[in-house]
Order: structure tokens, then sequence, then C-alpha cells
């Protein structure tokens, strides 16, 4: 379970303070699919950055089951978000030098597993994703959708168990969205706690619950 407790991050750019989020609590349950709206600069990318451990409070607390998230050092937080966190972003962050499949294996490195073991896990999640035929394939030879199935294959790999989701239909067009959100909603069926951040009420539509986010404030 997710706990944040009057959590606030404050930005400070050259003295200049910015309060991103202003002491908002929140709950989220395992296995429970979100989504998260709010205008431009609301903080909802600031919300999703600190449940994903990308980021630190500046105050209040924020569990994650027993964790206290929010006395994590910035070593701490990198293997929090390795151990319990996967990542799928608007742009798909592709390593455009590497295929399909590589990709797909890059959690996997970090792992102690032989290259047999990583094969058949990245396999399984090609497999998942209906793109096994593109494992050769590198990210400028693909279709945006395809793109970002592999973006989902590669935040499989790890077996995190939760999965967050940056506006992942913005650069895509409608049919291919919905295909994309598809995807999403079996994952949730499949036992994946899932937060996405989205502007669409179409794919907001989708979740089982939204989360208002309003000048840094959480409405819930």
């Amino acid at each position: 379970m997710i706990r944040m407790i009057n959590v606030s991050k404050i930005y400070d750019s050259d003295g200049v303070m910015t309060e991103a989020l202003r002491g908002g609590s929140l709950e989220i349950c395992d296995g429970e699919y979100v989504a998260v709206m709010g205008t431009s600069g609301s903080g909802k990318s600031t919300l999703l950055n600190i449940i994903g451990g990308m980021d630190s409070v500046s105050g209040g607390e924020y569990y994650y089951n027993d964790l206290k998230v929010h006395e994590m050092s910035s070593s701490k937080l990198h293997i929090f978000r390795r151990d319990f966190v996967s990542f799928v972003f608007q742009n798909f962050e592709l390593m455009k030098y590497y295929t399909v499949a590589e990709n797909v294996e890059m959690p996997l490195l970090s792992k102690r597993m032989s290259a047999s073991q990583r094969k058949k896990i990245v396999k399984e999640k090609l497999e998942l994703l209906g793109i096994s035929e593109l494992a050769k394939k590198r990210p400028s030879h693909i279709s945006g959708g395809q793109q970002q199935r592999c973006a989902i294959a590669r935040a499989l790999c790890s077996g995190n168990e939760l999965l967050l989701a940056d506006e992942p239909t913005g650069s895509l067009d409608q049919n291919t969205g919905s295909g994309i959100m598809d995807i999403f909603d079996r994952l949730n069926e499949m036992g994946k706690t899932i937060i996405l951040i989205t502007h669409d009420p179409n794919v907001a539509a989708r979740a089982k619950r939204i989360i208002r986010i309003c000048d840094g404030q959480i409405v819930d």
C-alpha cells in the first residue's frame, strides 16, 4: 500500500521557491488502477516522481508498505526504484542504437541471472505485448505504438509490483492509444498496481479511480 501524509515538495531555483505539492495526503491500495489528472503545472508529475522514488519529499511522510520512503537517502531511493517500481514514459525513452529485445532486456542486466534466463524473460514479455516479430528491429524502424509496447515490455521485465506511467498515450493517435490502454487494463487484471498521469478524460475513464490535483493540492 502507498500511504502519504501531508506530503509537500518545494523546488529552489536560484533562490526562487516553488511549492509543487502542498501538504497532500493519499492512500492507494495494492492492485488499484488509478489515474491522476490536473492542468499543466498542477503538480501531478511531481506526485508521480515522489511515488516512484525519482524525487524526495520536502515535508511529510511517504510509506510504501512498511518502508519509510521519506527517510531514504538518494542511494536507498535508487534501490527502492530498482526493487519496487517500473516506469513507462510518454516519449518511450528507448535506446535508439539497441534492438527492441536489447531495450527490453535493460532492467535485467543489473540482476544476477544468466544470459539464457534473461533471454527467456525477454521472449515472454515480447510475446505478452505482441511484438515478438520486432525483436531484432531498432526503435526508429517501428511505429510509435510498437515503441510504447516495447517500453511496457521493458517495464514488466523487472517484475516489480508498481507500474507508473506518465502520459502513456500522449504521443499516440487515438486508435493506437486505445490499444495501449487495453494493455494496461489487462495488466491490472493480472494484479499490477497501476498509477498513470493523463490529461485525456477517455484514458482516465479506463482507471478504477481518478485522483485530481489542483494548484499542488490533491483532491481524491
